[in-house]
């Protein structure tokens, strides 16, 4: 049974320093601002430090992100996820969006979503 650890303080700045890390490697900033808007898939694990170990998200959660987004910037990623995971339907985003984001963000982003998924399916 694997146990999790968190990094504070002055500890954390050992670690960094330790494994020649940037001080902003990890954007803990970002999961706190999207923790009650999506809902966080474990993922699986990528890299490990010692008691540290870094989960990488589905390809399906990051595709429902660049989707929320509705930035132009995330269009082009976007094709490529929906290529690689064989997704052809707004119907079929709709699914994923409902599996990882609640119904409160998708009516609150319902522009940007729109939008995204206007530019990838021209509809």
């Amino acid at each position: 049974m694997s146990r999790e650890y968190t990094c504070s303080g002055m500890q954390c700045g050992r670690w960094l320093i330790r494994n020649e890390l940037e001080i902003d490697w990890f954007n803990y900033m970002t999961h706190l601002l999207m923790y009650d808007q999506v809902k966080i898939p474990r993922g699986k694990v990528w890299k490990r430090y010692g008691p540290l170990h870094i989960h990488v998200p589905p390809e399906e959660y990051i595709l429902a992100l660049k989707i929320l987004a509705g930035r132009h910037k995330d269009i082009a990623d976007s094709r490529i996820l929906l290529q690689g995971l064989e997704i052809e339907t707004r119907q079929q985003v709709q699914q994923l969006l409902d599996r990882y984001v609640p119904p409160v963000t998708q009516k609150m982003k319902a522009e940007d979503i729109e939008r995204s998924l206007s530019e990838l399916f021209g509809e």
